[in-house]
């Protein structure tokens, strides 16, 4: 916490709250301009006390919220879809709005983590694809340095968490399906998007992980690179190959091969056409009887599996809420963030206790 104004923060909150300066403004009381001065940090000196009551009205945020100093960073490397869908541009608000949610995500992440320290258990090294021999064989090494057996990964978020990757599920606009973050004062962190079915999210989990693993900058081949990955690791070729060829490779058999390996059909037959494990011809067949029944977006219910499950930043929340004693307002003053929203974002029961430090080994 600082005692000076950090225009920064007033941005993000207005982004987060997906308002224009003159809708603030107007309903702030304040001429346009000089709210935009505010804004941008152009003022001689700080805003005035009712001047940051009116804006912490109209925003609903707290005044404290506007004096913390964190550090904002912009959009991640990668604002993820998955490879086979056809790519939808994401509207610049829903742009803001979503570097906004990160930003304050990352805050609140901060003010929990002072109260407890993480340690790994799984090694998360950065492999350059290139040296590797390619993003698929820096899957390999990944399966083998977390001593994954041969077949499918049971539960990736659980191998993710054991890495240290702070996996959090948020509401993201449709087209937005994983997105990292990876800065210098907090765990690296996948944000996933809750609408999205079991089989996209864990693709773009492991998308993501490969973006932490290989790419520090982007590149061309980068969203490519990301989703080799991914499918070698969820699915290697070479273990796959066995189970295509020799027999017809229908729809229904790689419905049949979804629930085994725990990913989409579309991201079998991605990867089947991908390692040559089926002729161009076969591919081209089945990719149109995937597209005249509907299945590039979202497949059926009947062929899906249940969600993974987070355990390691719930477990911090209920460290906080069930052993610190954490209450709705506690969560609303840690987080300078309204208490209603906490509640929202994060639950917390009635109650309070003193907060003692506490040290998590995940």
């Amino acid at each position: 916490m600082t005692t000076q104004f950090n225009s920064e923060l007033l941005l993000l909150a207005r982004q987060y709250r997906g308002m224009s300066q003159t809708e603030v403004s107007e309903a702030a009381g304040l001429d346009q301009g000089h709210y935009s001065r505010i804004e941008r940090g152009l003022l001689n000196g700080a805003p005035s006390e009712s001047t940051i009551d009116s804006v912490s009205r109209v925003l609903k945020f707290p005044k404290g919220f506007f004096y913390q100093n964190d550090e904002i960073s912009g959009l991640p490397l990668s604002v993820h879809d998955v490879a086979w869908r056809k790519r939808a541009s994401v509207l610049s608000s829903d742009l803001k709005r979503l570097h906004a949610e990160l930003n304050l995500r990352v805050m609140h992440l901060r003010r929990f983590l002072t109260s407890i320290e993480l340690s790994s258990e799984l090694p998360l090294p950065r492999i350059d694809a290139d040296e590797a021999g390619g993003a698929d064989k820096v899957a390999q090494l990944i399966r083998r340095s977390w001593m994954i057996s041969d077949g499918p990964i049971r539960n990736l978020t659980a191998l993710c968490e054991r890495a240290g990757i702070l996996v959090i599920i948020c509401d993201f606009v449709e087209n937005v399906d994983g997105v990292t973050m990876r800065l210098r004062d907090v765990p690296p962190i996948i944000f996933l998007n809750r609408k999205a079915p079991a089989d996209r999210m864990r693709h773009s989990l492991a998308h993501e992980l490969g973006h932490l693993i290989m790419h520090s900058v982007p590149t061309e081949e980068m969203e490519a690179e990301a989703d080799l990955f991914a499918g070698e690791l969820l699915a290697p070729a070479a273990q796959l190959r066995s189970d295509l060829i020799g027999g017809r490779v229908t729809l229904e058999r790689l419905v049949q091969l979804k629930q085994y390996w725990r990913v989409s059909v579309a991201s079998l037959l991605y990867r089947a056409g991908a390692a040559k494990l089926i002729s161009e011809n076969q591919s081209s067949y089945l990719w149109r009887q995937l597209s005249a029944r509907g299945w590039r977006k979202t497949e059926p219910a009947e062929t899906q599996f249940p969600h993974e499950t987070t355990r390691l930043f719930d477990h911090i929340l209920a460290l906080h809420k069930d052993t610190l004693g954490y209450t709705a307002s506690d969560f609303s003053r840690l987080l300078q963030f309204d208490e209603e929203e906490s509640t929202v974002l994060y639950g917390a029961p009635a109650g309070g206790s003193e907060k003692p430090r506490l040290r998590l080994i995940k």
